[in-house]
């Protein structure tokens, strides 16, 4: 025992050397990550921000957006108003569904009676090339304007006027998610308008 103390004790800077680097690795490199996270965080947040206000303005005129909660037992979501001239001219969703491969997310616009103003694709970059990203054209898309709740997706033949849209070629699993996802909007919109444990607040 002696002998390995002493062992110890000649190759001491060999040891504690390491072990310092080591332990300083181990502070330094979670203290950085962690600096660099809420920096990247609040970054990318307000990216997003930025591009949620220019897609509504796509979607639908207004003067100005105003963010609304609403909550009633364990439903759950927040929703805009679109005003004009301190009106209320419409409503903006922000849904999504499970796609082919990961979630597809949706902002539609709603009118005033409850039809779909417009509606943007926000992201089905997971899904397939050529295929399910084709949801993100305008020509599958621009189907949902004037329908109203409950509308049906056909792989083809759909017929506008009794509220059906005709799927993307090829990636029905695709445009099943849209399908819901805009559905899900409209449905957001009957909770707003028809329920009275609505509490709105602006943000």
């Amino acid at each position: 025992m002696a002998k390995i103390i002493e062992i110890i004790k000649a190759n001491k800077n060999d040891i504690i050397k390491p072990v310092a680097v080591l332990l300083a690795i181990c502070i330094i490199i979670p203290l950085a990550l962690s600096l660099t996270n809420k920096i990247t965080k609040d970054k990318i947040a307000e990216l997003d921000a930025k591009n949620s206000s220019e897609t509504m303005a796509s979607l639908i005129k207004a003067d100005k957006f105003t963010k609304q909660e609403f909550k009633d037992g364990e439903n759950e979501f927040t929703y805009y108003f679109a005003l004009k001239d301190g009106e209320i001219i419409g409503y903006i969703f922000k849904t999504a569904e499970k796609g082919y491969g990961g979630d597809v997310s949706v902002m539609t616009a709603v009118n005033t009676d409850g039809t779909v103003k417009s509606v943007a694709i926000l992201d089905v970059s997971n899904e397939t090339p050529g295929l399910g990203q084709n949801a993100a054209k305008e020509s599958f898309y621009t189907q949902y304007e004037g329908k109203k709740s409950g509308i049906s997706l056909l792989k083809n033949g759909a017929d506008s006027a009794k509220n059906e849209v005709n799927a993307v070629t090829g990636a029905t699993i695709t445009s099943t998610a849209v399908n819901k996802a805009v559905n899900k909007a409209l449905k957001q919109f009957e909770s707003v308008k028809n329920n009275e444990g609505v509490t709105q607040g602006e943000k």
